[in-house]
């Protein structure tokens, strides 16, 4: 049994190789995955119509910053991964306590990260 079997994650990411390495990672280790999603817009519609667990986001796309999407998941106590090359003095205070993953960063790195947020009770934190 793989340590994803049935967690859902959210893909927000703009580069699309990076996207397609998040991808490949999230599921060969057994992890569904809802995206790539690449644009605010987009990913704001994706969180409101589909069922997820965790949110791996990556907080600019193409220029435009995530922060309205990052709210709106903290808000339903979602957890949430910042996939950014931000430190965490460059991000608004409130985000600042995320777990965050600076890029570049491994498929090892962020299979870690996600084991650390995947919902103890084994229940739906997200959609």
């Amino acid at each position: 049994m793989n340590p994803g079997d049935g967690c859902r994650v959210l893909v927000v990411e703009d580069e699309f190789l990076v996207a397609l390495q998040i991808e490949d990672d999230l599921v060969a280790a057994g992890y569904s995955v809802i995206g790539p999603f690449t644009s605010l817009a987009q990913s704001i519609s994706a969180v409101r119509a589909h069922p997820f667990d965790i949110a791996t986001l990556d907080l600019n796309l193409r220029g435009e910053f995530a922060y309205p999407l990052v709210d709106e998941l903290m808000e339903r106590a979602v957890p949430v991964l910042l996939l950014t090359g931000y430190a965490a003095l460059d991000l608004p205070e409130r985000f600042r306590g995320l777990p965050r993953l600076a890029k570049p960063f491994d498929g090892a790195q962020l299979i870690q990260k996600i084991k650390g947020l995947h919902p103890l009770n084994g229940s739906p934190a997200g959609v």
